[in-house]
């Protein structure tokens, strides 16, 4: 089966999405983002030229993420039905809001015409791409204005990957720096089937742990 990828003009969104994330990051009252990594990566983020800001955006996906792999996260969102405006007491600061309500109305159009370069993008599950592209984009939005925390690192907590990133990814060499950004992409793709791992083999031993009961006591 052939699958249509990310257009020009979706990768130049991200780099749009990513420079204005990146900025967000810098303003000190965006420090809980970057909560997950170590002083050093935290700081160097913080450091980033402009220059190196342009080279990083350009990694060919999202640098954020909507908790887009947490399922119950986004069911207790979508249940809640939550309808107010976005920036009305919000307790981020106005280029996140703006930066939430950008971001999400760039993946709510592509989860309704392409969901697999959504996926490539952001690293989404097929399932949340549906949830997603079923509702309206402000009904989106408006749900989301309801939590202060659906805006996060990606990967927030991977100090490898992000030491990658904030290196070979901001290389004045392009082939260096282009490398970093495919193998930063591979990694990102691959970690969501890594994270559901657990629960998969969690699943097996319950589905299986009643049959070996049974059997036991057939021998009896």
């Amino acid at each position: 089966m052939d699958y249509l990828g990310p257009q020009q003009a979706d990768f130049s969104n991200v780099r749009s999405l990513n420079l204005e994330f990146l900025g967000v990051l810098a303003r000190r009252q965006s420090s809980a983002l970057l909560a997950g990594l170590p002083g050093e990566l935290s700081q160097r983020v913080r450091a980033l030229r402009p220059a190196q800001c342009e080279r990083l955006a350009a990694t060919p996906f999202l640098l954020f993420s909507f908790r887009e792999r947490d399922d119950d996260y986004w069911e207790r969102l979508l249940a809640a039905n939550a309808a107010r405006d976005l920036f009305a007491g919000a307790s981020a600061d106005e280029g996140q809001m703006r930066l939430i309500a950008a971001g999400l109305g760039f993946v709510w159009q592509l989860a309704r015409q392409n969901s697999y370069a959504a996926r490539l993008i952001c690293g989404a599950s097929l399932h949340w791409c549906e949830r997603l592209a079923e509702r309206t984009l402000l009904d989106v939005v408006n749900v989301v204005a309801a939590s202060d925390d659906v805006l996060v690192l990606r990967e927030g907590a991977d100090c490898a990957l992000w030491r990658k990133l904030l290196h070979s990814g901001i290389s004045n060499e392009r082939q260096v720096r282009r490398a970093a950004h495919i193998s930063a992409l591979q990694y990102v793709l691959t970690s969501c089937r890594r994270a559901d791992a657990p629960r998969l083999a969690t699943a097996a031993r319950a589905g299986l742990s009643p049959s070996l009961r049974v059997a036991d006591e057939t021998r009896r």
